[in-house]
C-alpha cells in the first residue's frame, strides 16, 4: 500500500482546518497529495474563534504551525464560572500545570486558516478550488478512482474532510447528522464597550443565570475583542429556516432578549451590548453525528476524519482539536507499510481508539451543556454523581494525544 500511495498520493476532499492539518501531516511523512475545495479560493469568511486545547497544541507544533499563532492568539489559562450576584462559584485551570506545556490558545477561524493554507502553499501543496465532489467510480483495493468539478480524477486514497454536511460520507454509511434541540446565540463586542465588574469577565468565563448561561472568551491577542453567546433549546429548521434565521438580526436579537427581565445587571449589559450591534450576531444550531460503525470504506481506501466522520457539538470546545488529531494520527499509521489485506483492519483498531476518546468527550459535553441550562435544569445536576466526577477530573486525558496507545494496538497488526 505504502508504494500505491507514493505514487497516485492522497486526494483529500475539503479545504477547511482538518483538510489542510491532514495535507500537511502527510508531507511531513512525504506522502504526496492534493486538496480538493468544493467552494471558491475567496470564499472564507470571519465568523468566530476556535479553542486550541494542549492536545491540538501539539499537533499544530508538529506541522510546524504553532508559532505562527502565538501573537495572534489570546492565551488562556484559566476557565471562570461566576454567579447571579457576580462572584466566583468556580475557576478552573484549563492550561496544563507543566510549565513545559502548551497552554490553550484563542483566535479567529479564519486566522488559523489563513496560516494552514500559507504553510500549504509553502510547502507547494496544491488546493483546488470550485471542484465539489460528486461522486465515486471506483473504489479497490489498488486505487479510487472519482468524479470533482465535473472532471475525473485518480488517487491510491481519499480522505474526506467536508464538515458536517460530508457529501463524501454517502458513500460510507446512509446516516446523517442529528439536531440536538440546542441553539447557539453569539455575537462580538468590543471587550472595553461593557463595564465589568472584574477582570475575569472580560478575559473568558461563564455567568450562571436564571434563563441559562452566557458565555464569553477573547478572540484576539490583546482581548479587545469578546465572544459572547448563550445556548437554548430551540425547534429544528430546514436548511432554509436556518439560512432565514442567520440573516434575521432583528429574530437573533429577539432571541438574546427573550428573557431579559431574569438576568442580572452585569449579563443584561452583556446583551444590551450584543444587541447594539445586531448585524454580528451569528447563530449556530447544534447538531452531532450518530456513532458510525465505520469511517471508511470496506477497500479501506475512502476515509473521513473530522465533523464528516463524528460531528459534535460547539460546547465541547472539541471540534477542531479532534479533527487535528484525527490528522496526525491518521497521517502516522499512513507512513507505515501494510499490505492491502491488513489494512482495513489496522484502520478500525485507529477508529476505535479514537472513538474511546471521543466517547469521553461527549460525555463531557453533555456536563457543559446541562451547567449552560437553566437554573431549574442546573440544579438537577448538581445533585448527581456525574456531575461531580466532571468537576473533579483530571483533564490530563483530554489534552494527552495517547499516542503509546495507538502504537501498542498497531504492533498486533504488524505481526500479522
Amino acid at each position: 500500500m505504502s508504494v500505491n500511495l507514493k505514487t497516485k498520493g492522497v486526494a483529500i476532499i475539503g479545504a477547511g482546518l482538518g483538510g489542510t492539518a491532514l495535507a500537511l501531516a502527510l508531507h511531513r511523512q512525504s506522502i504526496p497529495c492534493r486538496i480538493f475545495e468544493a467552494r471558491s479560493a475567496n470564499s472564507d469568511v470571519l465568523s468566530s474563534g476556535v479553542t486550541l486545547t494542549p492536545n491540538g497544541c501539539r499537533v499544530l507544533d508538529e506541522l510546524g504551525i504553532l508559532s505562527r499563532l502565538q501573537e495572534k492568539s489570546y492565551i488562556c489559562e484559566y476557565t471562570v464560572t461566576k454567579d447571579a450576584d457576580d462572584k466566583t462559584v468556580r475557576k478552573t485551570r484549563i492550561a496544563s500545570d507543566d510549565p513545559d506545556a502548551y497552554p490553550c490558545y484563542r483566535l479567529y477561524r479564519l486566522t488559523l486558516l489563513k496560516e494552514m493554507k500559507a504553510a500549504l502553499a509553502e510547502r507547494k501543496i496544491p488546493i483546488f478550488y470550485d471542484m465539489k465532489f460528486e461522486k465515486f467510480i471506483s473504489d479497490k483495493p489498488d486505487g479510487v478512482v472519482f468524479r470533482v468539478g465535473n472532471g475525473t480524477e485518480r488517487a491510491a486514497m481519499v480522505i474526506g474532510s467536508d464538515g458536517i454536511h460530508s457529501t463524501l460520507r454517502r458513500h460510507v454509511t446512509d446516516l446523517s447528522p442529528v439536531y440536538t434541540n440546542l441553539l447557539c446565540v453569539y455575537g462580538h463586542i468590543p471587550t472595553e464597550s461593557v463595564e465589568w465588574p472584574d477582570q475575569d469577565f472580560a478575559a473568558g468565563c461563564t455567568i450562571l443565570g436564571k434563563p441559562g448561561s452566557l458565555f464569553m472568551v477573547p478572540e484576539v491577542a490583546d482581548g479587545s475583542d469578546l465572544m459572547i453567546g448563550t445556548q437554548f433549546t430551540y425547534p429544528e429548521a430546514d436548511r432554509k429556516g436556518w439560512e432565514a434565521l442567520a440573516s434575521d438580526p432583528a429574530s437573533l436579537s429577539a432571541l438574546l432578549r427573550k428573557d431579559y427581565d431574569q438576568w442580572h445587571d452585569t449579563a443584561r449589559r452583556a446583551i444590551d451590548g450584543l444587541c447594539k450591534r445586531p448585524e454580528s450576531i451569528l447563530c449556530w444550531p447544534f447538531y452531532a453525528m450518530p456513532k458510525l460503525h465505520s469511517w471508511s470504506s470496506s477497500s479501506g481506501n475512502v476515509i473521513m476524519i473530522g465533523d464528516a466522520a463524528h460531528a459534535m457539538p460547539a460546547s465541547s470546545g472539541q471540534g477542531v482539536n479532534q479533527a487535528l488529531e484525527d490528522a496526525f494520527s491518521l497521517a502516522k499509521i499512513l507512513s507505515y507499510e501494510w499490505n492491502n489485506e491488513v489494512w482495513p483492519k489496522v484502520l478500525s483498531a485507529w477508529q476505535s481508539w479514537r472513538q474511546d476518546k471521543i466517547d469521553r468527550i461527549h460525555e463531557m459535553m453533555r456536563a457543559t451543556n446541562m451547567m449552560r441550562s437553566s437554573e431549574l435544569e442546573r440544579s438537577k445536576l448538581l445533585h448527581t454523581e456525574s456531575k461531580d466526577r466532571f468537576v473533579k477530573d483530571n483533564m490530563q486525558w483530554l489534552f494527552d494525544l495517547d499516542l503509546d496507545t495507538l502504537e501498542a494496538k498497531l504492533a498486533d497488526h504488524r505481526k500479522l
